[in-house]
Parts: C-alpha cells; sequence; structure tokens
C-alpha cells in the first residue's frame, strides 16, 4: 500500500502538515485550528451546506467551504477575518429568522444546541431580517424519538446519518424552497415508516432539538453529567456505551465513538431498550412470593439445597459476566450440574480479530441461519452498508424474512437442493476475494450444516478467493467454558432434580422464555425447589420458591467477550437500586 503523499499548507500564517486528500478542516483541527461548523459531522460524507466553515484561499477572490475543499500543497488559507466573520453571523441570522427557533421552549435549551452555541460564540443577540414563523409539522408518532420540524436548520446530518452509518436511509429532504423539511419514507411518518430501525442515529447527529429524544426531554445538559464508558450486554458485538448520568439516574445513552467494534454507533437495543423502555424491577428477596430480608432467602437456598449432586443444578442466560461463568464453571465441578441457555455455537466460539471491519470491507457477505436485523442490529447495519456503498454480494440462507432481503442477490429463506438455485449462488460468488460468513442458531442444524459445507466447497473453488471470516452470531451474548444447553426441557428431563437455581440475570423478560419451551413449565413442577436470580418480575419468577435480586447492567462489574474475542469492560454507571447484588456474590453467599 502506497503511503499518502505529505502536503503542506499554512492557516493563519501557521504552517500545517497534512496529508494529500485531506480537507481544509481536517488539517485546521488536527493543528487546534478552530473552524465554525454545522452541518459537518465527523464520520459522515461533508456536504458544504451550512456555509459556517467557509474560509478564505489567497489567490481566490471566493470563499470555500473548509469542510468539502481538499488541501492543496502550498496554499495559504484564513479562518478569520472581518468579512469571513460578517459571512457568518448573516448566516446563522438567517438561519435563526427561517424557522421558529424559541429557545426557551426547547430541551436542547442547555448548552447542547449547535446552532444556539454558534450563536453566542458570534455574539448574535437579535437579528437584522424579519422571522417568518412558519407553521411547521411535529411527529410524536415514533416510540423513543420526535421529529419538530420548527427547529430544522437542513443541515442534513440526520439524512446521511441513516444512509451511511444504519444503511437504512428512511430520512431525506422534501418539498421546494421555504417549505423543504425532512420526511421519512418519501413523506409519511416514523410510526408508519417500513424502514426506520429505531437506532436513534439521527437524534445523535442533530445539531438542534428538531430531533429528540423523548425519555431525556429536559433531563439537564449532558455536559453537566457525569459520563460513564461501559459495554453495551445486550447481545455479543459488545459495543461500546457512553452512559450521561445526572442525580443518580441516566440522561441519555450514546455509543462510544472511540470504541473499535462500534465506532458510536448503536441499535435500538443499545440507545434506547436498555434505559427508556418500563421495567418492573426486583429489588428485594422473594421466599414463596413475599418480601424476605438476605439472611431468610438464602436460608431458604441453603435448605433446597441439602440434596444429592446428582439432584441439583445450576441455569445460566448467557447475560452474565466472565467473572459470573468462571464461579459457575468451579460449582460444576464440584457441587452441581452447570450449563448457559444458548445455542452450541456460543460454546466454542469461533472469535475473529476485528470481525466488524472485515465484515463492512468484505465483497460477499453470506447469512447463515442467523437473524442480524432483529438480534444484532450494529452487525445488520455494517452488512447494509457493505452491500449498498461497497457493491459487496449478498447471499442469505435458511434464515426468517428481514429488512436484508431485499438487498439480497440470493434469498433463500427455505433453502432447496435444486441445481438451478446453486448454480446462481456459485456465480455470485465468482471472483469474491473477500468473503465472510455470518452464521447463527440455525446454522448447526442438520440443513444449515448441509448449506455450509456447499457453501466452502464452492468458495475453496473459486481462483482468488481469500479465506472466508466466519462470523458466530449467537442471539445473544457468549458464555465461555461452560456447556451449551439448546433445549432446556430434554435437559431438566435428563436429570432426577430436587433443586434447580436459575441465574436470569438482567435478561428484559426476567428469564420468561424458559416458560415458552416445550414441556419446561411441567418439569419445573416437579421440582422441590426452584431459585431464580433476576433482576426483573416475570411469569417464571413467580413460580420460583425463593427470587433472588441481582444487578442490571448500569450497576455491574466486570468484564464481558464479545464475538471477536475482546475482553471488554464492565462499569458501575449507577449504583445498585434496593437489596440488589452482584451475581458471582449471590453464587458466593450461597455456596460458600
Amino acid at each position: 500500500m502506497i503511503a499518502p503523499k505529505k502536503i503542506s499548507i499554512t492557516i493563519n500564517g501557521q504552517v500545517c502538515e497534512g496529508e494529500q486528500g485531506q480537507t481544509i478542516l481536517d488539517i485546521a483541527r488536527a493543528n487546534n485550528i478552530y473552524i465554525p461548523t454545522l452541518c459537518f459531522l465527523k464520520g459522515l460524507t461533508p456536504w458544504g451546506g451550512c456555509r459556517l466553515c467557509v474560509v478564505e484561499i489567497e489567490g481566490s477572490p471566493k470563499v470555500a467551504p473548509s469542510c468539502a475543499t481538499p488541501a492543496v500543497d502550498g496554499t495559504k488559507i484564513t479562518t478569520h477575518s472581518d468579512r469571513l466573520v460578517a459571512m457568518r453571523k448573516a448566516t446563522l441570522e438567517l438561519l435563526f429568522s427561517e424557522r421558529n427557533h424559541i429557545c426557551p421552549m426547547c430541551q436542547y435549551n442547555k448548552g447542547d444546541c449547535g446552532l444556539q452555541h454558534q450563536g453566542m460564540i458570534h455574539g448574535i443577540t437579535g437579528i437584522r431580517y424579519p422571522y417568518l414563523y412558519p407553521a411547521m409539522p411535529i411527529d410524536l408518532t415514533a416510540k423513543y424519538f420526535g421529529l419538530d420540524q420548527n427547529r430544522c436548520i437542513l443541515c442534513t446530518r440526520c439524512i446521511r446519518a441513516c444512509d451511511e452509518i444504519e444503511g437504512v436511509h428512511t430520512l431525506d429532504v422534501g418539498f421546494r424552497g421555504s417549505k423543504n423539511q425532512i420526511v421519512v419514507d418519501m413523506n409519511t411518518t416514523f410510526g408508519k415508516s417500513e424502514t426506520c430501525t429505531s437506532c436513534g442515529a439521527c437524534v445523535v447527529s442533530c445539531p438542534t432539538g428538531s430531533l429528540f429524544d423523548k425519555a431525556t426531554a429536559f433531563r439537564g445538559q449532558w455536559t453537566s453529567c457525569k459520563q460513564v464508558f461501559t459495554t453495551c450486554t445486550e447481545c455479543p458485538v459488545g459495543c461500546g456505551l457512553m452512559v450521561h448520568t445526572k442525580e443518580n439516574r441516566i440522561v441519555n445513552v450514546w455509543g462510544d465513538p472511540d470504541s473499535s467494534v462500534n465506532k458510536g454507533h448503536l441499535c435500538v437495543k443499545g440507545r434506547y431498550e436498555t434505559w427508556a423502555e418500563p421495567r418492573d424491577r426486583i429489588t428485594t428477596p422473594l421466599v414463596k412470593g413475599k418480601p424476605a430480608t438476605w439472611a431468610e432467602a438464602l436460608a431458604a437456598v441453603k435448605k433446597g439445597a441439602k440434596v444429592k449432586k446428582a439432584e441439583k443444578a445450576l441455569l445460566l442466560a448467557p447475560r452474565v459476566t466472565n467473572e459470573v461463568a468462571a464461579a459457575a464453571a468451579k460449582l460444576g465441578q464440584v457441587a452441581m450440574f452447570v450449563g448457559a441457555n444458548e445455542a452450541a455455537l456460543c460454546a466454542e466460539p469461533k472469535f475473529s480479530d476485528s470481525a466488524m471491519q472485515k465484515l463492512q470491507d468484505a465483497d460477499a457477505i453470506i447469512v447463515l441461519g442467523a437473524q442480524p436485523s432483529l438480534d444484532n442490529g450494529v452487525v445488520a447495519a455494517r452488512i447494509r452498508i457493505a452491500v449498498r456503498k461497497t457493491g459487496a454480494k449478498l447471499l442469505i440462507f435458511h434464515a426468517r424474512k428481514s429488512d436484508l432481503d431485499q438487498y439480497a442477490d440470493v434469498a433463500a429463506n427455505v433453502v432447496s437442493l435444486e441445481s438451478k438455485l446453486w448454480d446462481k449462488v456459485k456465480a455470485t460468488l465468482a471472483n469474491t476475494q473477500r468473503p465472510a460468513i455470518v452464521y447463527g442458531p440455525n446454522a448447526m442444524t442438520p440443513i444449515g450444516v448441509t448449506v455450509m459445507e456447499r457453501l466452502i466447497g464452492i468458495l475453496e473453488t473459486n481462483a482468488g478467493s481469500g479465506e472466508p471470516l466466519l462470523l458466530g452470531l449467537p442471539r445473544s451474548r457468549i458464555v465461555t467454558g461452560i456447556p451449551a444447553v439448546e433445549e432446556v426441557g430434554p435437559w431438566l428431563d435428563a436429570k432426577p432434580l430436587k433443586f434447580l437455581h436459575i441465574v436470569a440475570s438482567d435478561a428484559p423478560d426476567g428469564g420468561a422464555s424458559l416458560l415458552e419451551e416445550k414441556h419446561v413449565p411441567a418439569l419445573l413442577e416437579q421440582i422441590e425447589c426452584v431459585v431464580v436470580q433476576a433482576s426483573y418480575k416475570s411469569a417464571l419468577t413467580e413460580k420460583a420458591s425463593v427470587v433472588l435480586p441481582a444487578t442490571i447492567w448500569c450497576e455491574k462489574s466486570g468484564t464481558v467477550t464479545n464475538l471477536e474475542g475482546r475482553q471488554l469492560p464492565l462499569r458501575p454507571v449507577l449504583p445498585v437500586a434496593g437489596e440488589a447484588r452482584d451475581d458471582k456474590a449471590i453464587l458466593e453467599n450461597v455456596y460458600a
């Protein structure tokens, strides 16, 4: 790979080094030279529409948008002059006059608004132009966020984020002239949208209060909040979180822009469901459905556990930390049967370093037995970007229908062995050099294994095709070192159990999904003592002899392993609620 050519430009009399291909704004920021911006956002394609970042280039009578103008070796740039300041002030005044920017009534009136911030920097206390006072619509039909067109400055950051980060292009600009506004799916509402994934990338990118989170409205200035960096535990991707808290409550959850896993992007689970979704919390131990002290609860558990090793078992949900899994594994060696309720692909995962980046760089992506759009939203976003922006081929096998089907070259949700299908597969995969296979739990079925073998065979015969990226994608988190329990019913039925301890941890459903499996409710009724360790109330906790309250994601510390094999940190964001305890501490208290 040829290294970029080095260039040198002069900005405000300061000699600045850069590389060919960088914009004037890139080099200015790298050298700590401030240029105001509104429509620019790092990571998105520059647009140059707001004209706030204009600069003067020696020898040119025109000003140029620094965010979209490539730097040329030897040029001299001026970022601040009387002419530029006057132009920027005029631009800001026009923006304030065009829509209804009534700051006292806006939740961003806390120093969070990019437009208000620029107005303060440029000393604007009033404007010379008449206010237009248009009657713009407000869309509050989305579950987690709203869109107020009155505060929109048409910077298009939301449109570019939706298109270039989430990959769905739900948003665009509609109508003409002064009636321009952001439209959803060719002018419908978020509530009726067929493409919006509720990832919130548009909200994070908005520099005004036009797009806003409902749950965080008027909760306080983000810059005055405490920020804690932790890891999302909703799925095995392990996205970095930047959590804003104030007065012992979560104000907002954003993606960590410095995370090498998700680069600041989140799906709806990590962005909203972790905190903006109301859940019925368990904060005190329960014995036979009634509140109890920890001493009483532990005594009841220890009494129920006084049976033979062959008559007791521990079942873990795949949401526990590595430290909890290690403690449970030790119990399995000396005290009881231990298993993790997840598909077999989680037991011995095949880790691939930098898998998320390799996935986006792939020229052919095969989805086999997985549901990334439903279970792993950030992975689905990477797939969309690879297909829509770089022309990667997409093939889907043995998976439920989803939004990814519309981008697929081959979508065999129900796989057949007809030669016509496989001839098309061979033609689609011809000449691929960077293939990736994303496989999920259904890839472990006889049909899935057959398809995997055929795909590997086709890729091996392709001239120039590299070794495919194999990315195992379980529905939930990865728990290593513990035997996987694919079906709980047969696992329970094979043991003469009198005592069962279920560690549901902070599963959103409180472990209730276990009751959906055939024969499980009946088998649980036959067990003398069922202990459920969970954070949220559910049908399962109602059936338990003893309920032990566990901490949730924002109260935990420890590490988790993601699908790339990275050991990622969990840091406590809030104090522990009520009498809840850490999962590891509970196990140690019970079985010490």
